[in-house]
């Protein structure tokens, strides 16, 4: 079995530009009186900056887990997908800039009622859907065409549009420590 969990480094400054955007937009509405329109923006906002700082404590409480038997996030929004009950894979990126240089990935996977999805902050990252991208071609998925791509860019695959032999079974190669 293989514990991944969040990059701290990456969870600290996502705390601090959510704790900076929340005291910009919330300390005003406390401190001193503004106009209901004022309000309702700064309020929106402030809101906004909450959810981030929320989702960003869930992520640093989250632990990943990959064994031969299937995948599960433990803490606040835990699952376990069993490798046989994995239906959906998907891989996007999200892009910070015009030329598509910084950004993130998130990968998720769906299965029995479930969904995990993790970004690539997550400590063994490329692992973790390296993993997952075996089971997905095991059980003989339909991988977008963003997936693919995805996949590409990770060098998990010879190319976009790869149409793969078939492969061992993923879960020998946890079992030996060979992830």
């Amino acid at each position: 079995m293989t514990t991944h969990r969040y990059n701290r480094r990456a969870l600290l400054g996502d705390y601090a530009r959510g704790g900076l955007g929340l005291a910009v937009t919330g300390l005003p509405l406390i401190v001193t009186p503004v106009a209901t329109g004022v309000a309702v923006v700064l309020g929106g906002f402030a809101v906004l900056f909450g959810v981030y700082v929320l989702r960003t404590w869930v992520r640093s409480v989250s632990v990943v887990e990959v064994d031969g038997d299937g995948i599960r996030s433990r803490g606040p929004r835990g699952a376990l997908i069993g490798w046989d009950e994995v239906q959906t894979f998907e891989l996007r990126y999200f892009s910070t800039r015009r030329d598509k240089d910084g950004g993130w990935m998130q990968m998720t996977v769906r299965g029995a009622g479930r969904t995990i999805a993790i970004e690539s902050a997550l400590d063994g990252f490329d692992d973790v859907v390296r993993h997952v991208s075996l089971v997905a071609r095991r059980n003989e998925l339909a991988l977008s065409e963003a997936t693919r791509d995805n996949l590409h860019a990770l060098g998990l695959i010879e190319g976009p549009s790869e149409t793969s032999p078939p492969i061992p079974d993923p879960r020998h190669d946890v079992r030996r420590g060979d992830f």
